[in-house]
């Protein structure tokens, strides 16, 4: 009996294996980051598809971007028509770029620059920021939920699906393909994409509503992400996509200049 135990045991091991390595290697929906596809990108001057990284790892997208081609001038935030004149400048917003965002992002440049490395940032604010209902997110993921994923059902079925449907994709996880002056590396679908200096291209227009809520625990992030740079001495200037209300205006702009930066509403020009 005891013996028939193990070896059941044991299988539901290896299969528990099995599945996880599976997953883990084709990972069907992206959900853990791999800078290859980056590198052929940029090798190649290729685009890079969105649907390679995928919302789950902007974050680690863009910070290892700025490792590969850091600049001087960095963007923090998210609009689709944020291209600063200054250049060359690297752009590490992504769609749901908030707060907490934006002080991860600080903090990660305060490690990856030398300490006499003077930055410009330009800060790209937006009334969802402060909106308790908007999606806005950070850059942590929690294990449990990649362990969930890798462990899921779901998962291997769509792991399976893809190397029935191509093997190129499931195991190196991208190709290569033309786009019309330029090339693309995609996932299967060409656009949206990602250009090198990390703005985005084909993306469709964002319409940013100006609600009466304000979510005031969300200053305190964007609070110390400017303390960040001030330490550092960066110049260092905002600007917001959007109008929003009264409060978000007074308080963005207080802010701001509490750490003798400056704030306006205005849209960056192309």
């Amino acid at each position: 009996m005891r013996r028939g135990a193990f070896l059941w045991t044991g299988l539901v091991v290896v299969l528990v294996a099995v599945v996880v390595t599976i997953n883990r290697v084709v990972d069907p929906r992206d959900e853990f980051y791999s800078g290859d596809a980056l590198a052929a990108a940029l090798k190649s001057h290729c685009l890079l598809a969105d649907d390679v990284v995928r919302a789950r790892s902007y974050a680690e997208f863009k910070r290892d971007l700025f490792r590969r081609r850091p600049a001087k001038t960095v963007v923090l935030g998210w609009s689709a028509e944020t291209r600063p004149r200054r250049r060359p400048f690297v752009d590490m917003g992504f769609p749901g770029f908030g707060p907490s965002s934006l002080l991860d992002a600080m903090r990660f440049l305060a490690d990856a620059t030398p300490a006499r490395e003077r930055l410009r940032v330009l800060v790209v604010t937006s009334p969802a920021w402060f909106d308790p209902d908007a999606n806005v997110v950070g850059s942590n993921k929690p294990l449990l939920s990649r362990l969930g994923y890798v462990l899921s059902p779901v998962t291997l079925a769509s792991s399976l699906d893809l190397m029935r449907r191509s093997r190129t994709l499931a195991f190196r996880g991208w190709r290569k393909e033309p786009l019309g002056r330029t090339c693309v590396i995609d996932r299967g679908t060409a656009l949206p994409a990602w250009r090198a200096d990390g703005t985005l291209v084909g993306a469709a227009p964002q319409h940013v509503a100006a609600g009466n809520s304000f979510a005031w625990n969300r200053l305190s992030a964007v609070d110390h992400a400017l303390a960040i740079a001030r330490t550092r001495g960066w110049r260092l200037a905002g600007f917001s996509v959007a109008p929003g209300n009264a409060v978000y205006s007074r308080e963005l702009s207080a802010l701001f200049g509490k750490h003798a930066y400056r704030w306006r509403i205005r849209k960056l020009g192309a």
